[in-house]
């Protein structure tokens, strides 16, 4: 027990910053999202698409495939070809 040494703390000299140091540039909060109608995206379904699809995840995946729909048509619409050509095999 002549040797002992004093334990050593792993981290010693580094001072813990409190959190507001840490989070010097919190981000704003973000707008509330606007409620997503299903009925408004798809308006020739006589369905009441709202009803069937409760599930906000279900209604963000039926709203990003309306948006990759038109991306498409405006996209097929700068090409500017009469129609598809067919695939060679």
């Amino acid at each position: 027990m002549e040797n002992e040494r004093p334990t050593e703390i792993p981290n010693e000299g580094i001072t813990p910053q409190p959190e507001e140091q840490k989070n010097s540039s919190p981000d704003p909060p973000s707008p509330p999202e606007e409620p997503i109608i299903l009925n408004k995206l798809f308006p020739k379904v006589e369905k009441d698409l709202d009803a069937l699809f409760p599930d906000p995840g279900m209604k963000k995946l039926l709203k990003n495939i309306v948006k990759t729909r038109q991306k498409n048509e405006r996209f097929l619409k700068r090409i500017n070809w009469p129609e598809i050509p067919p695939e060679e095999d």
